[in-house]
């Protein structure tokens, strides 16, 4: 939310949902241009420059211009990351105090450090606008008022359908003291703004089950397959979800092994940590605050542990990560070490 600003033409622009932040700055530059002129926009970057450079850019693109009066000026990741730049703190500190009233100075950063002193008294100054990723369903309110950019008629099916396969629910919270301290989302906005694109290009109003057809979701149905067949050790279905897993995956079979390896295991833990967990009596809205996890995967992960031997699923997690291990390490035939773990 913005803050109260002692200097209105500095602002702040930070947070995870890179979508929406580059939809603001690209606004921003096409209103400009329209009030004024393209010739006001100057667009920075800090890669690969040094605090001097930096310092220097900045201070270049703040002087009097023979070509316009007015700029906007945007300088990506321009804010100190460290306590020891002064040089860049110092500069920051006086460019901004001296800022012409004509610029519009905005300071878009992947990341911001709120322990330092500088960004602290920096916070109180600038306007500031954080991009947070939408949560739950938010997503679906989000995936709505894109597909009415995109003119696209989605039902409340539909956008429930897509936000599931782009991993809404997958989410993994992070509490002290009860209290949430940091959220991690496996959705990507710019993914699911592409399979709207998909969608709208293929009918102008998708079905829930012709989303379930066309999107490709965040992690596949086959490596929750995969894992059910390992775990119940149904030999014949693994082997053919295994195949398919290996023949959708353009990767090289190294890369795509370790990477099922890894997804398989983390499925085999979610049902390990669960099983343990329900031994405790624990219930599902106490497992789910406790593991930070949404309450439908805590539902799902519970129903698909049932009657699993704990014994069972630590024998499968440790073959897994023995044979992630020789992966990484040797030149072992990836997909004969799979292989092993279904037919063991």
């Amino acid at each position: 939310m913005p803050n109260q600003s002692s200097s209105k033409n500095v602002f702040l622009f930070y947070g995870e949902d890179d979508f929406s932040l580059r939809q603001k700055v690209n606004l921003w530059k096409e209103e400009f241009t329209k009030k004024f002129s393209q010739a006001g926009v100057i667009t920075l970057t800090s890669d690969g420059l040094s605090e001097l450079d930096m310092a220097k850019k900045l201070e270049e693109a703040l002087s009097p211009s023979l070509f316009s009066s007015k700029k906007l000026i945007i300088a990506r990741n321009f804010l100190p990351a460290k306590a020891s730049q002064e040089l860049l703190i110092s500069s920051l500190e006086k460019l901004i105090q001296n800022i012409p009233s004509d610029y519009f100075l905005v300071f878009w950063q992947d990341h911001i450090d709120k322990r330092l002193a500088f960004t602290k008294n920096f916070l109180k100054s600038a306007t500031v606008t954080e991009f947070i990723l939408p949560h739950g369903l938010e997503l679906n309110s989000w995936i709505k008022r894109q597909a009415q950019v995109l003119k696209l008629d989605l039902d409340n099916q539909a956008i429930e359908k897509l936000a599931v396969l782009s991993g809404r629910d997958l989410y993994e919270e992070k509490k002290i003291g009860g209290r949430i301290v940091d959220r991690k989302e496996f959705f990507d906005l710019w993914q699911i703004r592409s399979e709207l694109e998909k969608l709208a290009a293929f009918s102008s109003h998708p079905t829930a089950d012709q989303v379930r057809e066309l999107v490709v979701p965040k992690i596949s149905e086959n490596v929750f397959a995969l894992s059910d067949a390992v775990v119940a050790q149904n030999k014949k279905a693994a082997f053919e979800v295994l195949e398919n897993l290996m023949s959708e995956d353009s990767g090289d079979e190294k890369s795509i092994s370790i990477k099922l390896l890894g997804l398989i295991s983390e499925q085999v833990r979610s049902l390990l940590v669960v099983s343990v967990l329900k031994q405790q009596n624990m219930d599902q809205n106490q497992i789910a605050s406790f593991l930070g996890w949404s309450p439908g995967r805590v539902f799902i992960t519970i129903k698909n542990s049932r009657a699993i031997d704990l014994g069972k699923l630590k024998t499968i997690l440790k073959k897994l990560l023995e044979a992630d291990a020789v992966i990484k390490s040797s030149d072992a035939n990836p997909r004969l070490l799979l292989d092993l773990i279904i037919a063991s």
